[in-house]
């Protein structure tokens, strides 16, 4: 019984849904077998006591003292899945009334219902005006809702009855061109971060319609157009600036899981804008991570991804915000997954205390931290440079620059963007750490250079560390 599909279902079902589960289960156009077999099982699931669960006895319960047949009992697994899953669908329409009045509008128009089907028109109308999200699925909740309304009308077979035909276009176009500016973005976001090029095939024809009156003041459209204006990297910081007005008015139109997404594509901009040097970003970053904390945007799920977390103790280090960053690791490092959180709580403390001066400690962590994931590979190799810099310790800086270069040029995943930008931090640490600061000709030259240098990790600290050299 134990990691079949009932048994994954079951498990994550609360107490009151498998109380209304029990209740269902006898009207389930189950047979008799599945029916005792659930009897026998239920206990187990409301007991949390799942894995006292045995194959032999769920076979004897279902059907006593017949030998055992692996092809009968798979059978039952899967009628107690489909009674299961139909209880599942209850309960989704349950609880989701602009869904339900959908469908019941589809069977009416479907069986030529019409005198049944006109109270079913208001009925979307009315669930579906009242949703106060203005997401994608209000838009295709809309364009069905329309799309059904016209059906109805047809069906009357009058000539005289005013068709819902524009209506039903324009909802159909809302929708699509949300769907496919959301894509589209997603798009350009993984040929600048993983160096996966892809197509998104009438773009062109898209934006035009994006342009259109009855769309352009769609809120989800204009933030899109605003993201993807800022993938492009057009008019500079305007678009960001655009972007972050539009979140802070809008954000509250959409469910959390979506509203996180947007941010994240501003907070994307925000560290695309300070790896090529421009600093001004690391305080405007910040202040996006501290309002979704606050709005609950990360930890909506009941869990936060550890590289969201680690994004965010980067950032407020480089704010030289110590005491909120040791106060943010202990405050939601609970909300890492269990089999990441050890993990992402010493390679997040190791970039603490690198902070806070305690270097000995940073190599302590470091060193138990497991590398299965290419991100945390450059951060921690940075990180690591950066402490051998501190300490003073040139062989192993010297050493751990080689197998950094190994990695940049090995790894297919690593985008050309990133490869230039810890490239260059490989690079400019070991001039730092070879500069002879009696030169003051080379020491200008290695000023200016760095300077210049668009594409380069952690260039805060690099820049104090030659403000300390020309001291």
């Amino acid at each position: 019984m134990l990691q079949t599909k009932p048994d994954q279902i079951l498990r994550c079902l609360s107490q009151p849904e498998l109380n209304r589960l029990d209740r269902f289960m006898p009207g389930a156009r189950a047979d008799d077998h599945v029916l005792a077999c659930w009897e026998y099982i239920r206990i187990f699931y409301k007991e949390r006591i799942p894995e006292a669960l045995s194959k032999e006895n769920v076979w004897k319960a279902a059907f006593g003292k017949k030998k055992f047949a692996a092809l009968r009992y798979a059978r039952l697994l899967s009628d107690l899945t489909k009674a299961i899953e139909r209880f599942l669908l209850q309960e989704y329409l349950s609880q989701h009334d602009t869904e339900r009045n959908l469908m019941l509008l589809d069977i009416y128009n479907t069986r030529a219902l019409p005198s049944c089907a006109a109270p079913m028109v208001k009925a979307v109308n009315d669930t579906v005006s009242k949703n106060d999200l203005r997401d994608a699925a209000y838009y295709m909740d809309r364009y069905r809702a329309d799309e059904l309304q016209n059906t109805f009308i047809e069906n009357l077979d009058r000539r005289d009855s005013e068709k819902h035909l524009t209506a039903t276009m324009q909802s159909l176009d809302c929708y699509y061109v949300i769907q496919k500016l959301k894509y589209y973005a997603s798009a350009l976001h993984y040929e600048k971060f993983l160096n996966t090029p892809s197509e998104i095939q009438h773009m062109s024809v898209v934006l035009e319609m994006a342009a259109h009156t009855h769309l352009s003041d769609v809120p989800l459209i204009r933030i899109y157009l605003a993201i993807i204006h800022t993938l492009q990297e057009k008019d500079g910081d305007a678009n960001f600036e655009l972007l972050r007005s539009l979140l802070s008015e809008y954000i509250h139109l959409f469910p959390a899981a979506e509203a996180e997404q947007l941010y994240a594509f501003a907070v994307n901009y925000c560290i695309r804008m300070i790896n090529q040097g421009d600093l001004s970003y690391v305080q405007k970053i910040l202040s996006l991570y501290k309002q979704q904390l606050k709005d609950g945007l990360l930890t909506h799920s009941g869990t936060m991804s550890p590289w969201e977390f680690k994004n965010i103790v980067t950032i407020a280090l480089r704010a030289k915000e110590l005491k909120w960053t040791a106060e943010f690791i202990e405050a939601y490092i609970a909300y890492i997954p269990q089999r990441d959180r050890s993990n992402a709580y010493r390679f997040n403390m190791a970039r603490y205390t690198f902070a806070a001066g305690k270097y000995d400690r940073v190599l302590e962590l470091l060193g138990s931290v497991e590398y299965n994931d290419v991100f945390y590979q450059l951060d921690a190799k940075a990180t690591l440079m950066k402490t051998y810099y501190e300490l003073g310790e040139y062989q192993p800086l010297q050493s751990l620059s080689e197998s950094f270069r190994i990695l940049l040029s090995r790894k297919r995943l690593i985008s050309d963007t990133q490869r230039a930008v810890y490239g260059n931090f490989v690079r400019y640490t070991l001039k730092l750490f070879r500069a002879d600061v009696k030169d003051r000709k080379k020491m200008a030259q290695l000023t200016h250079d760095i300077n210049k240098v668009k594409q380069l990790a952690d260039k805060s600290w690099i820049m104090e560390k030659l403000g300390e050299l020309s001291t």
